[in-house]
């Protein structure tokens, strides 16, 4: 098929969204499908074989925008509704696939040029936008959701990463046709890599000291802030525990520090800022317990199956965004409160042949039901459907 992706997203990132997307396009590619993606003018320039990549254009001194609901993706999207129009007009497609609000403009797209179009919800942009803290964005819910609605019941099928967005789907638009894939861990297995752990040990000035490791963006529903005051409260019982904190842009990061800096954690805590996924798997292998803190959101992210496939123990807060996939038989689940989280650190260290069960089960978990094999079979076998009908 001829398939126009639309991905409002800086392309290609290493975080979430930007990476289904990526995987998405290689099981198309290898699939035999001649796919156009269209993306934000940001981004690193990717070789995917049967993909051509497109940038939509950007107004004069626009930066590019932060994770999440911003004022600037509003004219951004503007402006790539009219490449999209113009590709279309161009190429006319089969299909197009649309991510996240992007589905807003391609009903109108889909109608215009008679092509099925797939709704890829990523996260709910009404819920992202009834949650925001801003007092500009909350009265947009409702319009939002209208056209959640709409994009919906158009849709050839819904396309969802985890349970509460299809839950959130089926409660918009109850007949809506919906199908769960959920995304895989950065590598089809988990290989420890010790040399490469203890050089980032030496680098890092970590030692020998069991490590505390955090992966992803530093934004505020991340609850870095609660991880680092639970490593606070976690250090009473365990002096020598120390804290990596992997990725996040220069002013977060500086904001982080001061909170450490607050609760005397300088020495104990490293920041390492953003680092290529190569090297993933390192932080992995040095990483004594891994932490997932969050405090807000329902859908789980990516980095989850990638903590699950290293087999380390996992602390997580016990919400739905965790809960989807993880249990009290594959990690340490609390609730998001500094010490129920320093509490979870302490007994995932001090009682290792828990860790090493709990690791174990994630691991097989991940393996039977949400590897990268898995994956690339359930979206080629959503799209197979679609050609055959």
């Amino acid at each position: 098929m001829k398939i126009l992706f639309i991905a409002p997203q800086p392309f290609f990132r290493v975080r979430g969204t930007p990476i289904n997307v990526r995987n998405v396009l290689r099981v198309l590619g290898e699939a035999g499908h001649e796919v156009d993606l269209l993306c934000y003018p940001w981004g690193e320039d990717l070789d995917i074989p049967g993909v051509t990549i497109h940038r939509s254009p950007r107004l004069p001194g626009m930066r590019e925008p932060k994770i999440g609901i911003s004022l600037s993706k509003f004219p951004l999207d503007f402006l790539m509704f009219f490449h999209a129009l113009g590709l279309c007009w161009k190429n006319r497609y089969d299909l197009i696939h649309a991510v996240e609000e992007a589905a807003f403009f391609g009903v109108w797209l889909s109608r215009i040029f008679r092509c099925r179009l797939i709704y890829d919800v990523d996260s709910s942009i009404s819920d992202q936008l009834r949650d925001s803290r801003s007092i500009l964005f909350r009265p947009l819910a409702s319009l939002a959701e209208r056209f959640e609605k709409s994009a919906i019941r158009r849709s050839a099928f819904v396309l969802t990463v985890c349970g509460s967005l299809t839950e959130r789907v089926k409660q918009l638009v109850p007949d809506a046709k919906t199908i769960q894939i959920e995304d895989a861990p950065l590598q089809s297995s988990f290989q420890e890599d010790a040399e490469a752990a203890a050089k980032l040990r030496d680098e890092l000035g970590l030692g020998a000291d069991p490590v505390v490791v955090y992966t992803g963006n530093l934004e505020s529903y991340q609850g870095v802030d609660l991880l680092l005051r639970a490593v606070n409260i976690a250090r009473r019982q365990k002096p020598d525990i120390r804290c990596v904190i992997v990725g996040g842009e220069p002013g977060e990061i500086e904001r982080m520090k001061k909170v450490a800096d607050s609760l005397d954690l300088a020495k104990a805590c490293v920041f390492a800022g953003k680092r290529p996924m190569e090297e993933m798997s390192s932080f992995m292998t040095l990483a004594t317990v891994l932490a997932s803190p969050r405090t807000k959101g329902t859908n789980t992210a990516l980095k989850i199956y990638t903590y699950m496939q290293s087999g380390k123990p996992i602390v997580a807060t016990r919400l739905a965004t965790h809960t989807q996939v993880l249990d009290d038989s594959s990690a340490v689940l609390v609730l998001p409160q500094p010490d129920d989280f320093a509490a979870g650190i302490v007994r995932a260290l001090k009682e290792p042949l828990l860790a090493d069960v709990l690791g174990r089960e994630a691991k097989a978990r991940v393996a039977s039901q949400f590897s990268q094999s898995s994956f690339r079979h359930r979206v080629r076998t959503a799209y197979q459907d679609l050609s055959d009908k």
